[in-house]
């Protein structure tokens, strides 16, 4: 009798671990995502969140609710970003990496490159913000977290996000439209170029 207890505990923690494994699992697109939104590096975001899912299983009984695992698991990723900016000098090149896009058959070439280059010229502007507004940005305005879920995360207080955000989203509109500015100059510049060799 005291042997089939046995069993059944261990057989639940087993399913209790494989199920936390799976969850961890599907959590990885989304983490990447993030890391690589804040590092603009694939070999870095990729180490961040192997490193921080490797964290999140070894600290697994740490987590109070199962419902909140998405949540605990992005703040160990944040923490490991803020470590990694803090030991190393970070190279502010910025790769250029496709993403898998869907494309609508019937969006015409044209579409396609207008959508794909606001794409880039967002992505580009995100890249350009402060370590600390490029985060906030991207975990609230991407990732749709509620201001306290961000709070809870980056252990700040909830005014601080609020504030960062908010410098954060001016700064992001103030790129955006100097960018579409010197664009449209360059593309006016450029049109006056081909009138006087036609």
């Amino acid at each position: 009798m005291h042997g089939g207890k046995n069993k059944l505990g261990i057989s639940s923690f087993l399913f209790g671990r494989l199920t936390f494994n799976n969850r961890l699992e599907q959590l990885r697109p989304r983490l990447y995502r993030l890391a690589f939104s804040w590092c603009k590096e694939s070999f870095l975001a990729e180490d961040l969140v192997q490193e921080a899912m490797i964290r999140a299983l070894q600290k697994q009984t740490q987590l109070r609710e199962d419902a909140l695992l998405d949540r605990w698991v992005i703040r160990i990723l944040a923490n490991l970003w803020m470590d990694h900016i803090r030991s190393h000098v970070r190279d502010e090149n910025i790769d250029d990496v496709a993403d898998a896009l869907s494309v609508d058959e019937n969006q015409s070439p044209d579409s396609i490159h207008g959508r794909d280059e606001m794409i880039e010229r967002v992505r580009h502007a995100v890249m350009r913000l402060p370590e600390m507004q490029r985060i906030i940005v991207t975990l609230v305005d991407l990732e749709e977290f509620a201001y306290k879920e961000v709070a809870t995360i980056l252990d700040l207080p909830i005014g601080t996000i609020m504030s960062r955000l908010s410098r954060g989203r001016q700064a992001l509109r103030n790129l955006l439209i100097d960018g579409a500015k010197a664009e449209s100059q360059e593309r006016i510049k450029t049109e006056c170029r081909l009138r006087r060799v036609i």
